[in-house]
This record gives structure tokens, sequence and C-alpha cells, in this order.
């Protein structure tokens, strides 16, 4: 790999509602961190104060909510996530939905009353709310074989700011349980990241290992997203075991 090759944007996701953990990564090198309200048991509270630890770091304070629910984008909104992760968008209905709830009237639904965001942005309330909209992101996981189908029209909603394949959610809504790397699903998520690319937006891929990543780096992807703390933790203890027992 050339020397002059671009480092990407690095992502991690924490399942574990603990405020140091994001900001050990936030100022380990991840540029992005992910907290994900929907496979673990991080409710809104702590997810609050994981954005809050994040504040004083290089890292975007991501958060995953559980579902495309409006109630629960306008949480992850108040509790000062710089971009909201919808899971499981299928189709544009969908995608202007999320949207919608992300943003303030007239363009969207979204409640006014961001009486904690306000100092996660060192703003007042209305000074926030003039630009809120233009501040606030969204970004859609593609998951599904049917959001493949659609992926045009769920790209061209406006307001939109990104979206991701995840090839294992991919792989078992494909049929293929456990396997991103059937062919079927390698094919699929080629399809999205071309489109994805093509719309402008951040190219992002996901990278578990560093063999994955360097592959991901050679195809001119931008943003790598590395995987979990349940993925890392262990690793680094087993890492650590086995050379003690060398």
């Amino acid at each position: 790999m050339p020397d002059t090759q671009a480092v990407p944007t690095l992502g991690i996701g924490l399942t574990s509602p603990s405020p140091e953990l994001p900001q050990i990564c936030g100022n380990a090198g991840c540029g992005v961190v992910l907290i994900d309200m929907e496979h673990g048991p991080i409710s809104i509270e702590p997810a609050y104060r994981m954005v809050t630890a994040l504040r004083h770091t290089p890292a975007e304070a991501w958060i995953r909510v559980t579902g495309n629910d409006p109630n629960l984008i306008k949480l992850a909104l108040g509790a000062g996530a710089e971009n909201v992760v919808v899971p499981m968008v299928t189709t544009r209905a969908e995608a202007q939905a999320a949207v919608s709830a992300a943003k303030y009237p007239p363009f969207g639904t979204r409640g006014f009353g961001p009486f904690r965001t306000q100092y996660q942005r060192d703003k007042g309330m209305f000074e926030y709310a003039a630009t809120a909209n233009e501040d606030t992101k969204i970004t859609f996981l593609i998951e599904h074989p049917t959001a493949i189908e659609n992926l045009d029209e769920i790209l061209s909603v406006k307001g939109l700011d990104g979206a991701l394949a995840v090839p294992l959610d991919l792989a078992v809504n494909m049929g293929h349980m456990d396997n991103p790397a059937h062919e079927e699903v390698v094919a699929a998520l080629q399809i999205a990241e071309k489109k994805i690319a093509e719309k402008g937006f951040r190219n992002g891929r996901s990278a578990i290992t560093p063999e994955q990543g360097q592959a991901a780096l050679r195809d001119g992807i931008d943003f790598l997203f590395l995987g979990f703390d349940v993925m890392f933790v262990p690793a680094a203890v087993q890492l650590y075991l086995k050379a003690l027992k060398a």
C-alpha cells in the first residue's frame, strides 16, 4: 500500500453503558463513536452521559436507535447525538419518515424542546434550533434485500446524510446466516457501496479485521467501521493471555 494512501475515518460501536469507554475511544483515534442502543443495555440516560463524555474528544457522537420510531429519534437528538443511525430502512416512505422525525418544521415534524441539547452544543436553545436542521445528521443502515432493491429511492430522500450497507445483517436477511462472504451478499454490498458513493455520501464499509481494512483502503473507502466493544475487549484480553502463556 502506498504511503500516500489517505487514512479513512475510523468508527467503533459501543454496547456497554459506560461514559468512560467512549472517552477512551474518542481519544484513541476513532473519528466516530457509535453508541448502540439497538443491541445492548444502553438506555437514553447512559447514552446522554456517553455523548457528554465525547464532547471534548475529536470523535463524532453517533447514536443508533432501536428502530425507525420518531420518539426514539427525538430522544437521541435530545441526548445530543450528532448523527442518528436508523436501522432496517427498506423503502422511500420509511426513509422520509425518519428524516422528518429528525428535522424541525417546516421541513420535518420534530418537536421543539432542546432543553439538554443546548448544553451538549454550548448554545442557547434558540441558537441551537436556528441551525439544527442543517447540523443534525441522519444515516440509514442498509440491512435487507428490499433496501437494495429500493436503494435509489431511499438515497434520493432530501435531508439524508448517509447510508451504510451492513454485511452480517444483510447476509442473515438474504438467507446466508453468518456468511457475509457469500457471492450474493458481496454483490449486494458492492451495488450499495457504488450507489452510496455516487450520491456523494461518505463511502463506508465494515472492516472487522486488518485484512478487510486494507482491502477497503485499496478500494478507496473513506469510512471504516471496525466493530464493537464486545469484539475488541475480549480480543485484547485473549491476546495478552496468549502472550503470557507463550
